[in-house]
C-alpha cells in the first residue's frame, strides 16, 4: 500500500543540521519504496532558486523525491493551523514529527500539541531524536518535561532511535500515575518502535591522490597523524576534551574539524561554545595543529573523513546510535575513538570502536597514541565499523518506518 506521508521538521537543507539531513535521506528512501512524501518545514529551508511570488509562497516545491512545504516562519501556535491545512489539502495518511527541541528553537510548546491538533485528521507518529526538554520560557521548570510527555502520549505512535531512549519512552507511556488519572483506556498498548538512524553522509569513492591532496593542503608532513572530528560543535560533543588531549600529544598529531561549526539549531549557544573552544586552542598554543574546513558538500566531507588517520568523537553523553556523526564514521569504515555508551549497548563495542571514559583527556590521548602506533588495530576497528554500519541502510530504515505507519493506520 502506497502512503501519503508528511514529515515535519524544524530544519531542512540548505539549513545545516542533523535532523534536516536525516529527514532528507528518509524522504528519498520512502520515495524509492513508492510512497508520496511531503516535507513541512521552516521558511529558511526554501531553495534559493525557488520562485518567490505571492502564489508560490504557499505552493509546494517539487524536489523530485518529495513535495517541500517551507511554510513555517516561527514554530508557534499559528504554525499548527498551517500544518493542518497542508495535511487536509493533500489528504495525508500519516504525519511523522521529527522531534528535537533545538531544531524548533523552542520558546513555545506549540509543536508538542500537533498530534492533538491533528486528532481525527491524520495518524501521527513522533520520532524522538533525543529526549532533551525544550527551553520554553524562564522558570518553566517541570512544564518542560510535561510538554515532552504530552507529545509522546498524544501521538498515535512513537519511534525511538536507540535502546536507552526506547526504555525511557516506555516508562513515560506506561506511567502508573497516568493510568490512575485516565483509567483503563490509557492502558492500551501504544505502538512503539526502535528504528535507528543512518549515515547522512554518503560514502563517495576517494582515491589516494585526493586524500593526499587534502593532507598536503593542511601542510602535513608525511609522518603526521591526522585526527578527524565531524559534526557541529556544542557542549554535548566533547570537543574541548579533544583539544585538551591534543595538547598532551607531540607535534606529529594534527586535528581537523570537518564540516560546519555551529549549524542552524541552537546557534547562539553553539557559537558561545565555539568562542570558548577557539580561546582554549590559542591558550594551549595549538593553532598551527588545529584545522577547520568550514561547511562542505557531502562528497568533500566524505573525502576528508577518509583522509583522516583516526576519527575522534568524545561525546559527553556517551556514544549512541542516535548520533548521525557516529553513523557517518561507521559507514566510512574509519577507525574511531569515542566515549563509552552511558547505557549498555550490544552493538557499540571494542570490536568496532575504541571506547574511552567520558571527559577523560588523558585516557583519550593514550587511546590516540595507541591506535596511531598500531596499524593492525586500526584496520580491525575500521572493518568492524563498516560491518556494524551495514545494519543501518536507508532502505532498511525506510522499510521499517513505513511498516510502522501501516501499523498505525491499521489501528493495531
Amino acid at each position: 500500500m502506497c502512503l501519503k506521508i508528511g514529515l515535519v521538521t524544524g530544519e531542512y537543507p540548505p539549513m545545516e543540521g542533523g535532523v534536516g539531513a536525516f529527514t532528507a535521506e528518509l524522504a528519498k528512501a520512502l520515495h524509492e519504496l513508492g510512497h508520496t512524501v511531503h516535507i513541512i518545514t521552516s521558511r529558511e529551508a526554501r531553495p534559493p532558486d525557488a520562485p518567490r511570488t505571492f502564489t508560490s509562497a504557499v505552493a509546494p516545491i517539487d524536489i523530485g523525491f518529495a513535495q517541500l512545504h517551507p511554510r513555517i516562519n516561527r514554530w508557534r501556535w499559528p504554525s499548527l493551523a498551517v500544518i493542518a491545512d497542508i495535511v487536509i489539502r493533500h489528504e495525508l495518511d500519516v504525519v511523522n514529527i521529527q522531534y528535537q527541541p533545538a531544531a524548533y528553537n523552542m520558546n513555545s510548546a506549540a509543536i508538542n500539541f500537533l498530534p492533538w491538533r491533528l486528532k481525527n485528521v491524520a495518524k501521527t507518529a513522533v520520532t524522538f531524536h533525543d529526549l532533551r526538554v525544550p527551553y520554553l520560557f524562564p522558570k518553566a521548570g517541570r512544564l518542560r518535561q510535561t510538554a515532552v510527555n504530552f507529545l509522546a502520549r498524544s501521538a498515535d505512535g512513537v519511534i525511538a532511535t536507540n535502546p536507552a531512549d526506547y526504555q525511557s519512552l516506555i516508562s513515560t507511556l506506561q506511567s502508573p500515575a497516568l493510568f490512575q488519572r485516565r483509567g483503563a483506556k490509557a492502558q492500551r498498548e501504544r505502538p512503539m518502535a526502535q528504528i535507528a538512524i543512518g549515515s547522512n553522509i554518503t560514502v563517495h569513492p576517494t582515491n589516494h591522490i585526493e586524500t593526499e591532496e587534502i593532507r598536503q593542503s593542511l601542510g602535513l608532513q608525511p609522518q603526521a597523524t591526522l585526527l578527524g572530528y565531524f559534526g557541529f560543535l556544542n557542549e554535548s560533543k566533547g570537543a574541548d576534551t579533544l583539544i585538551e588531549a591534543l595538547a598532551g600529544l607531540d607535534g606529529r598529531f594534527h586535528l581537523i574539524f570537518i564540516g560546519g561549526q555551529t549549524g542552524a539549531s541552537d546557534a547562539a549557544n553553539n557559537q558561545t561554545f565555539l568562542h570558548g573552544l577557539r580561546a582554549q586552542i590559542d591558550a594551549l598554543g595549538l593553532s598551527e595543529r588545529v584545522h577547520w574546513t568550514g561547511f562542505l558538500s557531502d562528497a568533500r566531507v566524505s573525502a576528508h573523513l577518509q583522509a583522516a588517520d583516526l576519527l575522534v568523537m568524545p561525546y559527553r553523553d556517551g556514544a549512541s546510535l542516535r548520533r548521525g556523526t557516529l553513523m557517518a564514521a561507521l559507514a566510512h569504515g574509519r577507525p574511531l575513538i569515542t566515549t563509552a555508551p552511558t547505557a549498555p549497548s550490544p552493538l557499540i563495542s571494542g570490536e568496532n570502536c575504541c571506547l574511552v571514559p567520558v571527559g577523560n583527556a588523558g585516557a583519550l590521548a593514550t587511546a590516540v597514541q595507541t591506535l596511531a602506533d598500531d596499524a593492525a588495530l586500526r584496520q580491525k576497528l575500521g572493518l568492524g565499523a563498516a560491518e556494524l554500519a551495514g545494519q543501518f541502510s536507508w532502505e532498511k530504515i525506510a522499510a521499517e518506518t513505513a511498516a510502522f505507519y501501516q501499523l498505525l493506520l491499521a489501528g493495531l
